[in-house]
């Protein structure tokens, strides 16, 4: 049987761990031992993708990592200049076959050092140790990775997208409830977007493709400031930062993905020297992505905005 002379990184897995029949101590090597929980027959051919089934957990019996609990796995190419003389944990993924199932303890210290190579994390102690269980759950050739890529991708984009239609449910029944609570008539945009006309502007009309020069200021709904065009705003909301500098009117141009989605929709509610104010879900804002100390995770963000200037594309 060809043994596997290419390593696989920690982060290779997927859903699942081999069933348990009987068990052989073997060593590595450098002297690291390990527990066989089942043999497996199959062999695993140079440049090969794998997919791994692992967890493990510390001497608590705190999990760290699972694949049962990683709803998308992704594998790791073998490669043999780069890993046949590996140290750590990599020395017993690369005496793996296809269908092993293993299990075995490694110090936080080897672990972190060896394998993770970055240094022992403040709140570990350097005489803990962690245990691994490890199983191949399948090996695959170039084309057959390509096809679990593509699976994996439409797998991701379909969740994202039933999260993202969840939060935007949410995120615009708290928006409306907040303005019917402030007592604030709002138009509603079919994308979930709400705008407040407070001065109508005597310009242009801002469309996609269009140049528009703004000044604005930011905040979380039901929460602070967190920027501003305008100096004097900054200064009086107590967000002022002089790296900032200089404060000036804000250009960009539409519907290029420059500014955020409710930027590209909600300005083009507005014609030249208008001035609004937009509440934007989360879901057009930074989704799940938190952007420093005020704007979290599904933050939902209100702007006033000022339209100076509308410069008409091409």
């Amino acid at each position: 049987m060809i043994k596997l002379t290419k390593s696989i990184t920690l982060l290779a897995f997927v859903v699942g761990f081999a069933a348990c029949n009987s068990t052989t101590e073997k060593k590595t090597s450098s002297g690291l031992s390990y527990t066989v929980l089942e043999k497996g027959e199959g062999e695993i051919p140079d440049s090969s993708y794998i997919l791994l089934n692992m967890k493990f957990a510390d001497a608590n019996d705190s999990v760290w990592m699972s694949t049962t609990e990683n709803e998308m796995p992704t594998p790791t190419m073998k490669v043999d200049s780069l890993w046949k003389n590996s140290k750590g944990i990599n020395e017993i993924f690369n005496m793996l076959d296809k269908g092993d199932s293993v299990t075995f303890d490694v110090s936080a210290v080897d672990l972190f050092s060896n394998t993770f190579r970055r240094p022992l994390p403040p709140n570990v102690d350097s005489t803990e140790v962690f245990t691994f269980h490890v199983g191949v759950e399948e090996v695959l050739d170039e084309e057959g990775f390509r096809s679990w890529q593509q699976k994996i991708m439409a797998q991701q984009q379909a969740k994202a997208a039933k999260e993202a239609e969840a939060q935007l449910e949410n995120d615009i029944e708290t928006i409306d409830n907040y303005l019917a609570e402030n007592n604030i008539e709002a138009q509603k945009a079919e994308s979930g977007l709400r705008y407040v006309i407070t001065e109508e502007g005597n310009g242009e009309q801002a469309e996609a493709g269009d140049k528009v020069t703004v000044n604005y200021i930011g905040k979380v709904l039901n929460g602070g400031y967190f920027d501003s065009s305008m100096k004097d705003k900054a200064q009086e909301f107590g967000f002022y930062n002089e790296q900032r500098e200089p404060y000036e009117p804000f250009s960009v141009t539409l519907g290029q993905g420059s500014v955020i989605r409710g930027w590209d929709e909600g300005l083009t509610y507005l014609s030249e020297g208008a001035k609004a104010t937009l509440y934007i879900p989360s879901t057009m804002a930074y989704g799940p992505r938190a952007r420093g100390p005020v704007i979290g995770e599904n933050s939902i963000l209100v702007f006033d905005i000022e339209l100076l200037e509308v410069e008409k594309g091409e």
